[in-house]
């Protein structure tokens, strides 16, 4: 009896309106967890080269891990996978929330979408049955009125949705996807590849409980965990704040996106604090699946002007920054406002706002005019500039529909592409951390396989304090030495390699890292009992670790495949700059040649070539991935 997991993936053929079941033994799930492993299993063998990721031949596969839906906390999670339509590399973005639960309970641990639609349809999952079902009433509406007709039409109000909207719909590229209106897939634009196969929805409704192999010993651990997880500080800060504190803490460290990057730390940050935020806009605290750390945000807003629709709830740290501070906007209701623009379409905020900023500093240095903005006059500090735009952007009306394309492709077409301002890796724009402050970070951004992202590994500050339960807690994978944040050096370098396949191992289970060592209170070791009393396995880190690796270095392939090469995995001029003001205001922090020498090393520790990104036959031979190598050698494809 397989614990834990269906065996089953859903393969939906849209061209043809075909259904299938595939099913899958203990070994399949093993060697690839689920998540971000499953994800890239089938695009690697699947998606043939160079093809345009809105083309129907391109693939969207949402998986979850061998522990989704467990009664642990923070094990949640499933994963989008696909050709990005951002950045053109191999994609994922994970979502938290109900729906990847749903799923399991539903029958399946994934779903793979090809082809593409001849209208719009949404996909109807129960009992271990699929059906695709006509959508096309709702291509057009918002997330809330089209949860609230699925759920009608279906006469169940417990049924959960994960869906696209409108900017996914119109293929803006940095569309995502959202379930339960408030926990998104949101980085790579999955919710324009779900959007270019006129899938509008998936709906699921469980009929049927995961079945687990010790489930006494994962309640009494998840009754514990509820209990004591606050005694760990970022547990409680986590239950206080959510990512709220986020603002003031950077600000004071100087790492604190202000001005598109030009400042990193506020004269004043009281008006964006957790504090401020706890007064000004919640409501009630809210959580996922099964988890008591209520890190998500529940708000109000009693304002005629930046009035919002509670139920696509608050806006986290990285839209604080992304839609605030980085636009000079430090209004939290007008933050709030936009959120819920984004949240509503689903649209990127992090993406939305830095392709705002990069424009408002193009239109400063007379890169655009007026005559290229519909004759909008872009400034920083416009909070209702920042909301006309995000709705412009949505619908891909006027300049909205330049801004749909992101930041790179902007820099692009107005011949920028060098300059300092251009903030993005791969076409993914930059999130909401400074790599002058956290130089780990910095490398997470350069050497990402989808581009710049915040979720890489955990960050410089978690390695600094040796006492600390945050170090503690990595010392099962090596880590003996405490770094400073902005040091570059190889006991960095070999951290990084090892904390990032760390979480990418998370990914893959289905775990979100608030829960989790180190970034949450739950060590690694019982982590890895915890997965023992699900699936009855006789599992250890090492198996686990290998399992992450595995699944990079299928990314790694495709993207190799792609024509992507080291020369991608750098950082914009602008983060080679001196730091512009907090502390150590004025030093430069690191020098690119030394950043460039870093990522060689990081290569060579990880089984790559250091010239080209290619994993090495060896390192692919060692995790038992002779036919990625007979892919890249051959060209082969086919499930």
């Amino acid at each position: 009896m397989a614990y834990g997991y269906r065996g089953k993936i859903l393969h939906v053929d849209l061209n043809n309106r075909k259904i299938e079941v595939e099913e899958k033994d203990d070994t399949f799930y093993r060697t690839y967890l689920g998540g971000r492993g499953i994800g890239y299993h089938y695009l690697l063998k699947e998606v043939p080269p160079g093809i345009d990721p809105f083309s129907p031949e391109n693939i969207l596969i949402l998986a979850t891990g061998v522990m989704t839906g467990s009664p642990l906390a923070a094990s949640c999670r499933f994963a989008a996978v696909g050709k990005s339509p951002l950045t053109g590399a191999a994609g994922e973005s994970e979502a938290a929330g109900f729906f990847g639960p749903e799923l399991k309970m539903a029958g399946f641990d994934a779903i793979v979408f090809r082809g593409r639609a001849d209208k719009p349809v949404y996909l109807w999952v129960t009992g271990g049955k699929a059906e695709i079902k006509d959508a096309s009433s709702l291509a057009d509406q918002g997330a809330r009125e089209v949860e609230d007709a699925i759920r009608s039409g279906m006469g169940n109000s417990k049924i959960r949705v994960a869906q696209t909207g409108l900017g996914g719909m119109n293929r803006v590229r940095f569309a995502n996807i959202t379930n339960n209106l408030g926990h998104f897939n949101g980085r790579n634009g999955f919710g324009a590849l779900m959007g270019s196969k006129n899938v509008r929805a998936v709906a699921a409704l469980g009929t049927e409980k995961i079945p687990f192999s010790n489930p006494e010993f994962l309640r009494q651990t998840a009754t514990n965990y509820a209990k004591t997880f606050k005694d760990n500080p970022l547990g409680g800060t986590l239950f206080t704040y959510g990512t709220t504190a986020f603002c003031g803490i950077l600000s004071a460290g100087g790492a604190l996106p202000v001005d598109n990057f030009r400042r990193s730390a506020l004269d004043d940050p009281t008006p964006v604090t957790g504090d401020t935020y706890n007064e000004v806009l919640l409501k009630k605290r809210k959580g996922c699946y099964a988890c008591p750390i209520r890190c998500k945000r529940g708000i109000e807003v009693d304002d005629p002007k930046y009035g919002v629709d509670s139920r696509y709830g608050g806006p986290e740290y990285e839209t604080m920054a992304a839609l605030g501070t980085n636009l000079n906007i430090l209004d939290l209701k007008a933050i709030a406002k936009g959120n819920e623009i984004c949240n509503r379409y689903c649209i990127d905020t992090i993406s939305a706002g830095m392709t705002i900023a990069f424009a408002c500093e193009c239109f400063e240095k007379g890169v655009i005019t007026k005559a290229d903005t519909d004759g909008l006059e872009l400034r920083f500090g416009d909070a209702d500039l920042m909301i006309q735009l995000l709705e412009m952007t949505a619908r891909r009306e006027g300049f909205g529909d330049l801004l749909a394309e992101g930041m790179a492709r902007l820099a692009q077409k107005w011949g920028v592409a060098d300059q300092p301002y251009h903030l993005s890796v791969k076409g993914q724009e930059l999130p909401m951390h400074d790599p002058r402050v956290k130089v780990g970070v910095g490398m997470g951004y350069a050497i990402s396989t989808y581009g710049a992202d915040h979720m890489n590994a955990p960050h410089d500050p978690f390695f600094v304090d040796e006492n600390s339960f945050m170090f503690q807690s990595v010392k099962p994978l090596g880590i003996y030495k405490p770094m400073h944040p902005t040091e570059i050096t190889v006991e960095k370098v070999r951290t990084y390699a090892l904390v990032d396949t760390l979480w990418k191992m998370q990914d893959a289970l289905g775990l979100c890292v608030f829960g989790y060592a180190p970034r949450g209170a739950m060590t690694l070791d019982l982590m890895v009992r915890c997965l023992n009393a699900i699936t009855g396995w006789n599992s250890s880190l090492f198996e686990l670790m290998k399992a992450a690796e595995r699944a990079t270095m299928m990314a790694r392939a495709f993207n190799s495949r792609e024509g992507f090469s080291i020369k991608d995995d750098t950082l914009p001029r602008r983060l080679f700059d001196p730091k512009p003001d907090g502390p150590e205001s004025g030093k430069k922090i690191f020098e690119q040649g030394d950043f460039e020498k870093a990522i060689e090393l990081l290569y060579e520790i990880m089984g790559c070539d250091p010239k080209t990104g290619r994993p090495h036959r060896g390192k692919l031979m060692e995790l038992g991935l002779e036919w990625v190598d007979d892919l890249l050698n051959k060209g082969v494809k086919g499930r």
